[in-house]
């Protein structure tokens, strides 16, 4: 009964849904649908219970729906949603931010992490009076057609379908090396330099040891910003996000997710000559920017995460999930490796075909990840822990069969 429902909301979805979902990460196969989410698990419409590591696409540091986040949601939303004015509460939330993050002189808050690029990038061509954007290949910012380009297979640029070809052509990407960042620069009309500060996908791609470093000294030489986007890091892998880590400082920095609470929003954050710019020469205007419904989940997890204990837990936690699947990797005898950038985890099998197998493998035994990567919370408990490295233990014995054998 409980499969049919599964299929019959499968068979809505297609009708409705571009591809029968509204995320490219949420193609599942089989599909999958939640009916609700409790600290680190969630439960489907089957009515299976699954050990929850995607947790709101890195969003949830403190786990799904957190006390003092649903008090504070639910206090606000009794209060109203949106005032079409100023509130107290974006002025909370603007300085909460800045105290954790110092480059972040001034905070203009967005709708989303893709509109936080946006904007970063536009402010970064009205101070500079350049329109060239460097990207980094694989390295992602969102949706919007300026980022919306990488390089193919034969090295050469290539923007997603729709991107018109005069928005492409305004960015340069480039391998993640020294030499082809400072050779892109050198002709000084590059607005900006974007990159993830953990490297491409959160850390699933690292950055040279260095390289944040010396990007940010080829900047300086050329009169280019360098924007960090840390919509992923950003106070999940210290309260001072990746920059802090680094001890690089990004004359803008991009927010999202952590920083919302688990609800819709975004922030630019950087230098105050900059964000000047925001006060007349540029215009941006977007509805629910700092709601006050967002703002009350985002100061609300500010407030816990700032002293940096929910992060050493979630980083805990993943350090010993690490060493487990690691161990199961080596006795089962699966090729790979697994990697880790502070509370997330990435999975690698050499085995192409029994990589894109394993996360069905895993949520067949109780444990969500997104694609082949974990993003562990403060929340995750010693239970946790010993049933998911049981979990990756029975789904690599799996893996070790015939797709297809029952």
């Amino acid at each position: 009964m409980e499969r049919a429902r599964t299929e019959d909301l499968q068979a809505r979805a297609q009708k409705v849904l571009p591809g029968g979902n509204t995320h490219v990460a949420r193609a599942y196969s089989p599909a999958v649908y939640v009916t609700r989410a409790q600290g680190s698990r969630k439960w489907l419409v089957d009515g299976r219970e699954l050990i929850d590591y995607t947790m709101g696409h890195g969003a949830l540091l403190l786990g799904h729906a957190h006390p003092a986040i649903v008090q504070a949601v639910r206090d606000q939303v009794a209060r109203g949603t949106h005032y079409g004015a100023s509130h107290p509460l974006e002025i909370e939330w603007a300085e909460l931010i800045s105290g954790l993050v110092p480059s972040a002189e001034q905070v203009r808050f967005t709708q989303s992490g893709t509109e936080a690029a946006m904007l970063g990038l536009r402010v970064a061509r009205a101070a500079t009076g350049r329109e060239v954007v460097v990207k980094l290949h694989e390295h992602f910012h969102g949706w919007s057609d300026t980022v919306s380009v990488d390089l193919d297979a034969s090295g050469q640029p290539a923007a997603s379908p729709g991107v018109p070809a005069a928005v492409a052509a305004v960015t340069r990407v480039v391998r993640p090396d020294v030499e082809s960042i400072r050779a892109a620069l050198a002709g000084r009309d590059v607005a900006a330099v974007i990159l993830e500060p953990s490297g491409a996908h959160y850390g699933g791609i690292p950055l040279e040891d260095g390289l944040a470093l010396a990007i940010r000294t080829a900047c300086d030489e050329t009169g280019t910003l360098l924007v960090f986007d840390e919509v992923v890091t950003g106070f999940r892998v210290a309260p001072g996000g990746m920059q802090a880590t680094l001890r690089v400082r990004p004359d803008l920095t991009l927010f999202g997710k952590v920083m919302a609470g688990g609800l819709p929003g975004g922030a630019v954050g950087g230098r105050r000559d900059l964000m000047a710019l925001l006060a007349g020469r540029i215009m941006h205007p977007g509805t629910f920017n700092a709601n006050p419904l967002t703002a009350s989940a985002g100061i609300a997890t500010l407030r816990i995460v700032g002293d940096g204990a929910p992060q050493r837990a979630a980083d805990g936690y993943a350090r010993t999930l690490e060493a487990e699947w690691r161990a199961v990797l080596e006795a089962v005898g699966i090729p790979g490796r697994v990697w880790r950038l502070s509370s997330i985890l990435h999975v690698q099998l050499d085995d192409a075909e029994q990589h894109g197998r394993l996360s069905n493998a895993l949520r067949d035994q109780g444990v969500d990840l997104l694609r082949t990567s974990a993003f562990c919370s403060a929340v995750h408990s010693l239970r946790d822990l010993d049933e998911t490295a049981e979990a990756f233990r029975r789904a690599a014995v799996s893996l070790l069969q015939p797709s297809g054998a029952v």
